[in-house]
């Protein structure tokens, strides 16, 4: 079998990937819209369609799993990689968070700002909590290996 790290295949399943994830997260969020106007019919109807949207979403990250993570290129599938690839993840987020809120600060967008600082706050929350379950697992650096 060909080597999928570095293919035009894994690039494609990249974006496959992150369009499935994105388009059930929209599903998700029209649902709720629907949901505020009144509509269960059609909150309904997008809650089904992003159930399959994720479904498509996870079939892909497992033909991924070979190749890495697609946003941190940790090792994924077994679990103690997995929580290796959440521990980069999450401490990723929080430093690209932190700069995206200094931007919409230096450009006007106090609220917006004001809220990716509490999103920074959460990441760095979660990423204590994936780095507690490491070290229980006996992981004695998580989140060491580059990204």
């Amino acid at each position: 079998m060909s080597e999928l790290r570095g293919s035009r295949t894994e690039a494609h399943l990249r974006e496959a990937f992150a369009r499935e994830s994105q388009t059930a997260l929209r599903y998700l969020y029209f649902a709720q819209q629907a949901d505020i106007e009144g509509r269960p019919d059609l909150a309904a109807l997008f809650r089904v369609i992003a159930e399959g949207e994720t479904g498509h979403a996870l079939a892909i990250l497992d033909l991924l799993a070979d190749a890495g993570d697609p946003l941190t290129n940790e090792p994924i599938g077994e679990t103690d990689d997995n929580l290796q690839s959440a521990v980069v993840g999450e401490r990723n987020d929080a430093e690209l968070y932190s700069e995206f809120a200094e931007t919409a600060r230096t450009e006007g967008f106090t609220e917006i700002a004001d809220w990716m600082a509490t999103v920074v706050r959460v990441e760095q929350q979660q990423l204590t909590r994936f780095v507690e379950a490491a070290r229980h697992t006996g992981d004695a650096e998580p989140g060491s290996t580059s990204s």
